[in-house]
């Protein structure tokens, strides 16, 4: 038998994506493990292999860091596309992402370093730079995919809609002219 606690939350969970199918659904397509709660869930369905994650977890935050707003480790992005990847990509999908995190994991081991974590932050930096430029450069489907799934999981995530991004649950009144400075933000959607 369930405590009331338990019960209680089981059901803000259901509400909760209830409430996201019903105000816009953009989260449909997101599996319900995105939402579980504790990194035990997270562990258990591990798509990525140790190595490859770490080359995720590296790469996303060096895409989105930490500043005076979260990066993308703070907000989850390694382990939603993780999870994203064991319950809702294709074999093919799945795949392509794997053979990219071990290219991207085989170049920055050709920096000198036994990882892309043992690289300085510096170097990181760089690294990432000369791979995305080269992918860029060579349009590469997979990689692009990648970015845009980092930089969209982010955005999606709370501390992206409502700490990097602005965020009013009602936009207020129309102003046809609003000064922008070197701290204004974008608005989340």
């Amino acid at each position: 038998m369930h405590s009331t606690e338990e019960r209680m939350a089981m059901d803000r969970r259901a509400l909760l994506r209830s409430a996201i199918l019903l105000v816009g659904g953009t989260a449909a397509g997101v599996p319900a493990e995105l939402f579980a709660q504790g990194p035990a869930a997270a562990k258990a369905k591990q798509f990525f292999t140790p190595a490859q994650f770490l080359v995720l977890d590296e790469v996303a935050e060096t895409i989105i860091p930490k500043t005076d707003t979260p990066g993308a480790r703070d907000a989850g992005v390694p382990a939603a596309l993780d999870a994203l990847m064991t319950n809702w990509a294709s074999a093919k999908r799945q795949q392509e992402f794997r053979a990219l995190l071990d290219d991207m994991g085989r170049s920055a081991a050709g920096e000198g370093a036994a990882s892309i974590r043992a690289l300085t932050p510096a170097k990181r930096l760089d690294f990432v730079r000369r791979y995305d430029a080269a992918k860029m450069e060579a349009k590469d489907p997979v990689y692009g995919r990648f970015k845009e799934l980092v930089m969209t999981l982010y955005y999606l995530s709370e501390p992206g809609a409502t700490q990097e991004l602005r965020y009013e649950l009602s936009p207020g009144k129309w102003e046809a002219f609003t000064t922008i400075g070197p701290d204004t933000r974008a608005w989340a959607v």
